[in-house]
Formats: structure tokens, C-alpha cells, sequence
């Protein structure tokens, strides 16, 4: 009798595992409240809320400010979202964290999508959206020593800024010969590096570079030093395997270039910068 029981408690084990295989892990599905798989898109709808994962320390693209004596994160990439947010019916809450721990943030189901100033390179663990800005990089120096940079050269050997985890820092380690190349985690950390004289030079995007210029008087873009990212521009990014977000996402953004905000919204962040970092 003992033989018997144990022979059937191994089947009912086995096919418990059968089942639990079956279940699969889909990269773009959850489960609802009754245990049912649902998609990322239905588990915003059903929220009622879209969590937007962003690093606010990079104008015009997202950055603090104060808008009626509160601090309320703003920009470029802020203005998409809202508009992704109110397209879908939903709240938008926003996670602002360090650059380098957004896409883990998207794997683990924290953030519904980032935008971020990211750029859709293929070595990243994400979907990418339809690229919606493009932006090359530049080199931000200290006035003082403007002098001392006449060519992409004379960069090599130098210490280099660069956002941790971002493309500017793989640029800066790989093609900028004997770089000394300082990782830190916001591009307020890099600035502040720079006017300390702790750091000779950084590497940022164009437009987030030409920002802190314009309200540092001791700072300045080098003319000339415009570098190629090689990724063609930046992105929203979602959950790996998430192509029903990420296609809505596109329709969305389809609908914003038509209208043309991406310039308006571009426009608008660059004025409230001067008054914001």
C-alpha cells in the first residue's frame, strides 16, 4: 500500500513540474490578481498608471526645475511621456533613478518603460522603440583651457567625464587613446568634476553639453569636437520580448513627429534649462 502511494504522489509531483513548465515566462506578460497572464500593455490599462523609469540629471532631455516654488522633474523626454501617458488613458508616475540601473529596473517589472536619453544600442537588454531624436556627442572643457584642445587628438591621455553605463563612456574608454576615463553616476557629478579641475575634459550629448555650457560661464563646448555616437540617436526602452508595448509605443511616437512636437517640446526644455540647473 505504501509502494502504491509513493508511486502515485511521484506522478501527481511530475505533473505538477509539466504544468508549471507549460506556463512559460514571456518577457512582455505578468500575471493579474486571478493568476492569468496578462501583457504589459494590459497591466498598465488595468493600473490605470504607466511607471516611467528616467535619470533627471540630463537637460534638456529630463532634469529638476522649479515650477511654482516645486521641484518637479521636467524636459524633453518628461513631455513625451506625459503625452504617451494621456494617450493611453492612464497616470504617468515617474522613477527617477541612476542611469546605469533603469533597464534593471525594466527587467524586473518595476518600470513599465524608460526614456532617458538612451541610445538603442543592441548590446543593451531591452526593446527599442523607433529612434525619436538624434544627437551626436561633444566634448565640454573648462574655458580656461579652451586652448589646449585644438583637435579630437588632444584628448588622448587626458582624464575624461562620462555618465557610468552610458555610451559616451564606451566611446571615451575605446577610441580615445590612453584615456583616463572617470565613470560617475549623474552628469552633475561630471560638471562639478570639471570645475574643480578633477577631471580635463567630458564627453556628453551635444544638446546636454551645449546645456551646461550656457549656464556655467566657466565652461564650453569645443567647436568642431562633434563625434559620431554610432547609434543614430536615442529611444524609448521597454522589457525584452515586450513587442506589443513597444509597437503601440511606436504608433505613439509616429503621431508626436507628425504633429511636430519633438521640436516644440526640444524648444521649450532648452528655455526652462537657463533657469533650472
Amino acid at each position: 500500500m505504501k509502494k502504491k502511494f509513493s508511486l502515485l504522489l511521484v506522478a501527481v509531483l511530475m505533473f505538477s513540474v509539466v504544468l508549471t513548465a507549460c506556463g512559460g515566462n514571456g518577457a512582455d506578460v505578468g500575471n493579474d490578481n486571478n493568476g492569468e497572464d496578462t501583457s504589459t500593455l494590459q497591466k498598465i490599462e488595468d493600473s490605470g498608471k504607466i511607471v516611467l523609469g528616467t535619470s533627471a540629471d540630463y537637460p534638456p532631455f529630463e532634469f529638476h526645475a522649479m515650477i511654482d516654488g516645486k521641484d518637479e522633474i521636467v524636459g524633453f523626454d518628461i513631455e513625451i511621456a506625459k503625452y504617451i501617458a494621456e494617450e493611453l488613458g492612464v497616470e504617468l508616475v515617474i522613477q527617477d533613478m541612476d542611469f546605469d540601473k533603469l533597464l534593471g529596473g525594466l527587467s524586473t517589472g518595476m518600470l513599465d518603460i524608460v526614456i532617458a536619453g538612451m541610445n538603442p544600442d543592441p548590446e543593451r537588454d531591452a526593446n527599442f522603440t523607433d529612434i525619436y531624436y538624434e544627437a551626436n556627442l561633444s566634448v565640454l572643457v573648462p574655458k580656461a583651457r579652451a586652448s589646449e584642445f585644438t583637435k579630437v587628438e588632444d584628448l588622448d591621455g587626458k582624464s575624461i567625464g562620462a555618465q557610468i553605463g552610458t555610451v559616451q563612456e564606451e566611446i571615451a574608454r575605446e577610441t580615445i587613446k590612453d584615456s583616463d576615463v572617470k565613470a560617475l553616476a549623474t552628469n552633475s557629478d561630471i560638471v562639478m568634476n570639471l570645475k574643480t579641475n578633477k577631471i580635463d575634459s567630458a564627453l556628453m550629448e551635444t544638446p546636454v553639453a551645449t546645456s551646461y555650457a550656457a549656464v556655467n560661464d566657466d565652461l564650453m563646448v569645443i567647436e568642431d569636437f562633434v563625434i559620431d555616437s554610432g547609434t543614430g540617436g536615442v529611444s524609448i526602452a521597454v522589457k525584452t520580448g515586450d513587442d506589443e508595448l513597444t509597437e503601440k509605443l511606436n504608433e505613439i511616437l509616429e503621431d508626436i513627429k507628425s504633429q511636430g512636437l519633438i521640436e516644440q517640446w526640444f524648444i521649450e526644455a532648452n528655455e526652462l534649462v537657463n533657469n533650472s540647473i
